[in-house]
């Protein structure tokens, strides 16, 4: 059968990637006009963005009202130019990573293993539309609030932000409100495909182990060493793919659920102090949706990778081991002991990408909205 190409399924993450200067060819950035063009695109749509943001609720520290419209918002998009950096500062580990993809081991030997992986595929090909969508809907309640609620009238801008000229004036009101909504769109659009980009791995991840479960249940007794050398070395290579990623960015992956718990707390907060179903309220909750399944997309396909690496050793244990070799089977049973090990995607060891995580993470923002709403009736 042909060569099955998995990054078809991320082409459009690293067309965008490649749009804004993050994913330059060859194994790494040079010193030439690309790198130009990554460090101009963040300065200009991210950086200044998200300076502007944080110096308005920087010097506002004792206004609730700032604190609780801009912090959540300068919070995600902080952690979006640190993802970026993340991704600049290992963009090798990850072109490494996808040319393992590729390689020879990590191919379905036929087509009924293709269509065996290719159910997991939809399903993060249907989360990257409803995040982009979410992000979207987010984006556009977000840039015509002040024209639906009149507020332009009084110069209000899209998000609450401190420049060092008066922006009330024309042209600068008008400038500066599509800068606003540039940033923001440039920096929806890179969080979406970056956070879908790292949950392909644990994909991936999980859909090698699917492929090594069905080279499991069609192993005949003659040739069965020589399958089961096969095995595992794909094994192993699974394990050093999901160790490689795992290293490279399990601070991000804690900074993100952290941000993305504040966030959450915030934006619940703000749909009970804004107008029902009104322009601030249709844009919070798209926002805080899009926060949801971000949090989720990682949790989601971690988990599938925990449950799909418990049933390796089951479907192992269920092929035809017993009617072969002494020998083969002393190996085939050292084997099945090393797969006990649950394969999973950590954040600093501190905790899992699981559901169970994706609870917690629920009940801490809702605690986190508890408190922000006792400090606003206090006050």
């Amino acid at each position: 059968m042909n060569k099955f190409n998995w990054l078809q399924t991320i082409r459009l993450n690293l067309l965008v990637f490649k749009a804004v200067g993050l994913w330059p060819d060859g194994k790494g950035y040079k010193l030439n006009l690309y790198l130009l063009h990554g460090i101009t695109t963040t300065l200009v749509f991210a950086a200044t963005q998200c300076i502007c943001q944080t110096w308005k609720l920087m010097t506002n520290l004792n206004d609730l009202e700032v604190i609780t419209g801009t912090a959540f918002l300068s919070v995600s998009e902080s952690l979006v130019v640190v993802k970026m950096s993340y991704l600049a500062r290992n963009i090798k580990t990850f072109k490494k990573l996808l040319v393992m993809l590729n390689s020879h081991l990590f191919q379905p030997r036929s087509t009924k293993q293709v269509n065996l992986v290719a159910p997991s595929l939809n399903v993060w090909r249907f989360m990257y539309n409803l995040l982009g969508s979410s992000v979207t809907l987010a984006v556009i309640f977000y840039a015509l609030t002040p024209i639906l609620t009149g507020s332009t009238k009084t110069h209000r801008l899209p998000f609450i932000a401190s420049y060092p000229f008066d922006t009330t004036s024309s042209p600068f009101y008008q400038i500066i409100y599509l800068h606003q909504v540039a940033s923001i769109l440039f920096l929806a659009y890179i969080n979406v495909n970056l956070d879908t980009f790292l949950a392909a791995f644990s994909l991936y991840a999980g859909a090698q182990l699917d492929i090594l479960c069905d080279d499991f249940r069609n192993i005949e007794p003659d040739g069965f060493r020589e399958e089961l050398l096969l095995c595992v070395n794909r094994y192993r290579e699974i394990i050093r793919f999901v160790k490689a990623y795992n290293v490279a960015f399990n601070w991000i992956i804690f900074i993100q659920f952290f941000a993305s718990t504040v966030s959450l707390g915030f934006t619940m907060f703000l749909l009970t102090v804004v107008e029902p179903l009104g322009a601030d309220f249709c844009a919070f909750l798209f926002y805080g949706s899009a926060v949801l399944l971000e949090i989720f997309i990682y949790c989601w396909f971690g988990n599938e990778l925990q449950v799909k690496s418990e049933r390796v050793a089951v479907e192992a244990f269920h092929s035809r081991w017993p009617e072969v070799s002494y020998d083969t089977k002393h190996d085939f049973l050292f084997f099945l002991m090393k797969t006990q090990n649950t394969v999973k995607i950590s954040a600093l060891g501190l905790f899992d990408l699981s559901l169970d995580t994706f609870l917690k993470i629920l009940k801490t923002a809702y605690s986190y909205f508890a408190l922000v709403s006792r400090l606003n009736s206090d006050e």
